[in-house]
Formats: structure tokens, C-alpha cells, sequence
């Protein structure tokens, strides 16, 4: 049981580490010809949602996790809104499609950022401490 756990933090502190896995995967096992990046990514979005969250907590002891479900929710209501005043007659699938991968990239790039900013504060604070001593 141990095992598993630190087999979920991992992929839960590495999202990208899972993209490659999948997509090398669904690739691989394939038979009909499908987009593996897509897919890919859509099992990595649920990841990035509790990633997110992990890594403010990591980096700097903050509980975001409701306010990426919500921005996640305002994100969604503005495209159905748009795709509402742009088509009267709305295919729910597609939608759904384009929210979810808006949401990837939109959470890819905020977890990149979180991680740079995280990781380039740590090593000021080490230099700092080391050089106070």
C-alpha cells in the first residue's frame, strides 16, 4: 500500500511524467488510429487539478484547491456562454472538448509556473542562507 502512495505523489508532483507515460502508452496499444497527445491529456488534466493545489501547499504552505475548481467553473460557464451567442443549437461533446483542453493548457501553464517560480525562490532563499553564514 505504501508503494502505491508514493507511486500517486510522484505522478501527482510530476503531471508531465504521466503525459509521457500515456501517450507513449496509448500510442503503443492503439488499434485504431487515435490522437494519444489528446488523450493523453485529458487524463493528465484531472492529475493537474490536485497537482496544482499539491504544489502551492509544497512551496508555500497555501490550501488553493477550491479556487482552481472554481476559476476551472468560471472558465467553463464563459465558453458555453460564448458558444452559446455564436451557435444557437449547442453540441454538448464538443464543447465539453474544448473546455477541457483549454483547461489543460491553462493548467499546464500555471503548474510550470508555480514550479519555476517555486523552485528559482528556494535556491534565493538557500544562497542567502548560506551566505549569512
Amino acid at each position: 500500500m505504501a508503494i502505491l502512495s508514493i507511486i500517486f505523489e510522484i505522478i501527482e508532483l510530476c503531471p508531465f511524467l504521466l503525459l509521457g507515460i500515456l501517450y507513449v502508452t496509448i500510442k503503443k496499444l492503439a488499434k485504431k488510429p487515435v490522437k494519444p497527445f489528446g488523450r493523453a491529456a485529458d487524463i493528465t488534466t484531472v492529475i493537474l487539478f490536485f497537482s496544482i493545489p499539491a504544489t502551492i501547499k509544497f512551496f508555500w504552505a497555501y490550501d488553493i484547491g477550491f479556487m482552481v475548481l472554481i476559476i476551472a467553473t468560471i472558465i467553463a460557464i464563459v465558453f458555453t456562454v460564448a458558444e452559446y451567442r455564436t451557435k444557437k443549437d449547442m453540441e454538448l461533446i464538443p464543447l465539453f472538448q474544448k473546455i477541457w483542453r483549454f483547461l489543460f493548457l491553462i493548467l499546464s501553464f500555471t503548474y510550470t509556473a508555480i514550479l519555476l517560480v517555486g523552485v528559482i525562490q528556494k535556491i534565493i532563499l538557500l544562497i542567502a542562507h548560506f551566505k549569512g553564514q
